[in-house]
């Protein structure tokens, strides 16, 4: 079976690689160089991660992205192999509704990589995923600094929603943003300078 998508996506100053356990040992630098950033907000990040567990977490990965069930790219600067985040797509709110989440490194915020990566798996998923006629970004309420991502790129916010809290800076509300497929311009709006990236 073909993979839906394609395995690496120019983004801008960034390449989007499919995820693969040749990343583990990148991957896992990220992470621990970003804990104290990502543990507020993501329950995956509450403890030093290890290489092994990263093996494991992209060979499954990898496995999501062949079957088609979900796409999860690694951040790259394209001058070098240092992985600087990570960005996918994700199938939780219907069949035509698809979710973007995204992280980056700590050392690499206010450089607009989520902005970029945001942008280049909106567009891929309305170029390749024909069922998909909405594209969403959701964050808890309190992390303001990872909703000027879709604000940059002119996702809709429809408004916010419960959401079980499962790390200790959550609030319990996600505010929703929403991108429809005759709505999206490549191109998209954008306002560097006036935020920082999210984590």
């Amino acid at each position: 079976m073909m993979a839906l998508l394609p395995d690496t996506l120019a983004a801008e100053a960034l390449e989007l690689r499919r995820w693969h356990p040749r990343y583990a040992e990148g991957l896992c630098a990220a992470v621990s160089a970003s804990l104290p950033a990502l543990r507020p907000w993501m329950p995956w990040a509450q403890e030093e991660p290890t290489v092994g567990e990263h093996m494991t977490i992209l060979t499954e990965g990898d496995a999501k992205f062949e079957a088609g069930t979900e796409w999860q790219f690694v951040l790259v600067e394209p001058d070098g192999d240092r992985v600087v985040g990570a960005a996918g797509l994700h199938h939780r709110h219907g069949p035509a509704t698809i979710e973007i989440g995204y992280w980056v490194r700590t050392d690499v915020t206010r450089h607009g990589y989520a902005t970029m990566a945001s942008r280049a798996l909106t567009t891929a998923a309305f170029t390749h995923l024909d069922p998909i006629d909405e594209v969403e970004i959701r964050m808890d309420t309190g992390n303001r600094r990872s909703a000027a991502v879709p604000t940059r790129l002119g996702f809709r916010h429809t408004g916010d929603v419960d959401q079980e809290i499962d790390a200790p800076g959550q609030s319990g509300r996600w505010m929703v943003w929403i991108m429809e497929r005759a709505d999206w311009d490549p191109a998209g709006r954008t306002a560097w300078g006036t935020g920082p990236d999210g984590p």
